[in-house]
């Protein structure tokens, strides 16, 4: 029992600080992978300057949901080696990103960044257009996307903790 508490209060945790990065000083992809690397003890300043340009659905263009991405790197870092002959490595960690990119497709309906603001926001915002930017900051889309953002970290952090379970390690 005390093991399933304080993995809901970790995983509350996370939930909370990216959902509060992303509200508080925006870049989804960032703001996901950072409580990730803090409290999961995952990767370094490089990783996380390297997650920054993913976000708002990869520069800006609405694509592939950066905070999906960030939990996509921290997914990585946790399942892949550094070895490039390394398959078995290769195959798990493909596999786990996935099975990740399945869960956010089932708790969203996609992975995609301009469908996800349709469903919140009720339309696509373009932030690289600055009046599309002004225009979805007046539709509360941090607001909105401050809550994907959470929500997508604690799915990653459930992620990589059972994946860490299977594997046996901590």
């Amino acid at each position: 029992m005390e093991e399933k508490t304080y993995r809901d209060e970790l995983l509350n945790k996370i939930e909370k600080e990216a959902h509060d990065y992303e509200r508080d000083f925006h870049g989804c992809s960032r703001c996901v992978l950072k409580p990730l690397q803090d409290n999961l003890n995952l990767g370094d300043e490089a990783s996380l300057k390297a997650s920054t340009p993913l976000a708002a659905g990869v520069a800006m263009r609405g694509e592939t949901c950066g905070a999906f991405l960030g939990g996509l790197l921290a997914v990585g870092i946790a399942t892949a080696s550094g070895d490039l002959k390394d398959t078995d490595a290769l195959a798990d960690s493909l596999a786990s990103g996935f099975r990740l990119a399945r869960i956010v497709e089932k708790e969203f309906g996609t992975t995609n960044c301009t469908e996800i603001q349709k469903g919140k926001l009720g339309r696509f915002y373009s932030l690289a257009d600055p009046k599309e930017y002004e225009a979805f900051i007046e539709a509360g889309g941090y607001v909105h996307c401050s809550k994907v953002v959470g929500k997508i970290a604690r799915i990653a952090a459930q992620f990589i903790l059972d994946y860490q379970d299977r594997k046996g390690s901590l």
